[in-house]
Protein backbone atom coordinates (compact mmCIF):
# COMPACT_ATOMS: atom_id res chain seq x y z
CA UNK A 1 0.00 0.00 0.00
CA UNK A 2 2.76 2.43 0.96
CA UNK A 3 4.71 1.54 -2.18
CA UNK A 4 1.66 2.40 -4.29
CA UNK A 5 1.30 5.75 -2.55
CA UNK A 6 4.99 6.53 -3.07
CA UNK A 7 4.68 5.67 -6.76
CA UNK A 8 1.69 7.99 -7.09
CA UNK A 9 3.55 10.82 -5.35
CA UNK A 10 6.60 10.24 -7.53
CA UNK A 11 4.44 10.32 -10.66
CA UNK A 12 2.86 13.61 -9.53
CA UNK A 13 6.30 15.14 -9.13
CA UNK A 14 6.95 14.36 -12.81
CA UNK A 15 3.92 16.43 -13.84
CA UNK A 16 5.77 19.55 -14.93
CA UNK A 17 4.44 22.53 -16.86
CA UNK A 18 6.15 21.10 -19.94
CA UNK A 19 4.30 17.82 -19.48
CA UNK A 20 1.02 19.73 -19.07
CA UNK A 21 1.71 21.60 -22.31
CA UNK A 22 2.32 18.33 -24.14
CA UNK A 23 -0.86 16.77 -22.72
CA UNK A 24 -2.89 19.84 -23.67
CA UNK A 25 -1.46 19.71 -27.21
CA UNK A 26 -2.34 16.01 -27.49
CA UNK A 27 -5.93 16.70 -26.40
CA UNK A 28 -6.18 19.54 -28.91
CA UNK A 29 -4.81 17.41 -31.75
CA UNK A 30 -7.15 14.56 -30.84
CA UNK A 31 -10.09 16.95 -30.94
CA UNK A 32 -8.96 18.31 -34.31
CA UNK A 33 -8.66 14.81 -35.79
CA UNK A 34 -12.13 13.89 -34.54
CA UNK A 35 -13.52 17.15 -35.90
CA UNK A 36 -12.05 16.44 -39.34
CA UNK A 37 -13.46 12.91 -39.21
CA UNK A 38 -16.95 14.22 -38.50
CA UNK A 39 -17.07 12.93 -34.93
CA UNK A 40 -18.31 16.21 -33.51
CA UNK A 41 -19.54 14.99 -30.12
CA UNK A 42 -16.27 13.33 -29.16
CA UNK A 43 -14.31 16.25 -30.60
CA UNK A 44 -16.19 18.59 -28.27
CA UNK A 45 -15.38 16.26 -25.36
CA UNK A 46 -11.64 16.43 -26.14
CA UNK A 47 -11.73 20.23 -26.34
CA UNK A 48 -13.81 20.43 -23.17
CA UNK A 49 -11.28 18.21 -21.36
CA UNK A 50 -8.45 20.50 -22.46
CA UNK A 51 -10.30 23.58 -21.20
CA UNK A 52 -11.27 21.94 -17.90
CA UNK A 53 -7.98 20.24 -17.04
CA UNK A 54 -5.53 22.77 -18.48
CA UNK A 55 -7.24 26.19 -18.18
CA UNK A 56 -3.84 27.92 -18.22
CA UNK A 57 -2.97 26.48 -21.64
CA UNK A 58 -2.55 28.92 -24.53
CA UNK A 59 -4.70 26.51 -26.57
CA UNK A 60 -7.84 27.24 -24.53
CA UNK A 61 -9.16 29.95 -26.87
CA UNK A 62 -8.53 27.78 -29.93
CA UNK A 63 -10.29 24.89 -28.18
CA UNK A 64 -13.30 27.10 -27.42
CA UNK A 65 -13.51 28.15 -31.06
CA UNK A 66 -13.15 24.53 -32.16
CA UNK A 67 -16.00 23.57 -29.80
CA UNK A 68 -18.20 26.21 -31.44
CA UNK A 69 -17.22 24.87 -34.86
CA UNK A 70 -18.09 21.32 -33.76
CA UNK A 71 -21.49 22.51 -32.53
CA UNK A 72 -22.18 24.23 -35.89
CA UNK A 73 -21.12 21.13 -37.78
CA UNK A 74 -23.34 18.97 -35.62
CA UNK A 75 -26.28 21.29 -36.35
CA UNK A 76 -25.63 20.84 -40.07
CA UNK A 77 -25.57 17.10 -39.56
CA UNK A 78 -29.01 17.34 -37.97
CA UNK A 79 -30.22 18.62 -41.32
CA UNK A 80 -28.70 15.60 -43.05
CA UNK A 81 -30.64 12.59 -44.29
CA UNK A 82 -32.16 10.12 -41.86
CA UNK A 83 -31.21 6.51 -42.56
CA UNK A 84 -34.37 4.38 -42.78
CA UNK A 85 -32.61 1.10 -43.53
CA UNK A 86 -29.19 -0.42 -44.18
CA UNK A 87 -28.93 -3.55 -46.31
CA UNK A 88 -25.99 -5.74 -47.29
CA UNK A 89 -26.20 -7.83 -50.47
CA UNK A 90 -23.91 -10.82 -51.09
CA UNK A 91 -22.42 -10.69 -47.57
CA UNK A 92 -21.19 -14.27 -47.33
CA UNK A 93 -18.02 -13.90 -45.25
CA UNK A 94 -19.44 -11.56 -42.61
CA UNK A 95 -22.74 -11.18 -40.83
CA UNK A 96 -24.81 -8.03 -40.64
CA UNK A 97 -24.08 -7.83 -36.91
CA UNK A 98 -20.32 -8.03 -37.47
CA UNK A 99 -20.50 -5.24 -40.03
CA UNK A 100 -22.60 -2.98 -37.81
CA UNK A 101 -20.30 -3.73 -34.84
CA UNK A 102 -17.30 -2.67 -36.96
CA UNK A 103 -19.12 0.53 -37.93
CA UNK A 104 -19.71 1.31 -34.24
CA UNK A 105 -16.14 0.38 -33.32
CA UNK A 106 -14.72 2.71 -35.98
CA UNK A 107 -17.26 5.40 -35.13
CA UNK A 108 -18.62 5.40 -38.66
CA UNK A 109 -21.51 7.85 -38.72
CA UNK A 110 -24.08 5.54 -40.29
CA UNK A 111 -26.82 3.70 -38.43
CA UNK A 112 -30.55 3.14 -38.78
CA UNK A 113 -32.62 6.05 -37.44
CA UNK A 114 -29.51 8.28 -37.41
CA UNK A 115 -28.61 11.22 -39.61
CA UNK A 116 -25.76 10.86 -42.08
CA UNK A 117 -23.99 12.64 -44.91
CA UNK A 118 -22.51 11.22 -48.07
CA UNK A 119 -19.09 11.30 -46.38
CA UNK A 120 -20.40 8.87 -43.73
CA UNK A 121 -21.60 6.47 -46.42
CA UNK A 122 -18.21 6.62 -48.17
CA UNK A 123 -16.42 5.96 -44.88
CA UNK A 124 -18.71 2.98 -44.21
CA UNK A 125 -17.88 1.60 -47.67
CA UNK A 126 -14.14 1.81 -46.90
CA UNK A 127 -14.50 0.18 -43.49
CA UNK A 128 -16.59 -2.61 -44.99
CA UNK A 129 -14.02 -3.27 -47.74
CA UNK A 130 -11.31 -3.41 -45.08
CA UNK A 131 -13.35 -5.89 -43.02
CA UNK A 132 -13.89 -8.10 -46.07
CA UNK A 133 -10.14 -8.07 -46.81
CA UNK A 134 -9.47 -9.13 -43.20
CA UNK A 135 -11.88 -12.04 -43.73
CA UNK A 136 -9.99 -13.32 -46.76
CA UNK A 137 -11.91 -11.75 -49.63
CA UNK A 138 -9.39 -11.02 -52.36
CA UNK A 139 -9.77 -7.53 -53.81
CA UNK A 140 -13.07 -6.72 -52.12
CA UNK A 141 -15.33 -4.35 -54.01
CA UNK A 142 -18.15 -2.56 -52.28
CA UNK A 143 -20.66 -0.46 -54.18
CA UNK A 144 -23.23 1.67 -52.44
CA UNK A 145 -26.73 2.57 -53.58
CA UNK A 146 -28.57 5.32 -51.75
CA UNK A 147 -32.29 5.56 -52.40
CA UNK A 148 -33.80 8.88 -51.39
CA UNK A 149 -37.30 9.32 -50.02
CA UNK A 150 -39.38 12.28 -49.03
CA UNK A 151 -38.61 14.10 -45.80
CA UNK A 152 -34.85 13.63 -46.12
CA UNK A 153 -34.77 9.91 -45.45
CA UNK A 154 -32.68 7.32 -47.29
CA UNK A 155 -32.25 3.57 -47.70
CA UNK A 156 -28.60 2.52 -47.99
CA UNK A 157 -27.65 -0.73 -49.72
CA UNK A 158 -24.10 -2.07 -49.82
CA UNK A 159 -23.41 -4.45 -52.73
CA UNK A 160 -20.44 -6.70 -51.87
CA UNK A 161 -18.36 -8.38 -54.58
Amino acid sequence: MLCSLLLILAADSLATPARHAVDAMLLFEDGQERLKAGKYGTARLAFHALISVYPESPLVEQAREAMRTAARMEERRERASLVRSIRFENARKVSREEILDRFREREVGIAVEQRCHRRDVDEARSVLAELLAERGVAHPRVKVAVRRHRARSVDVTFHLK
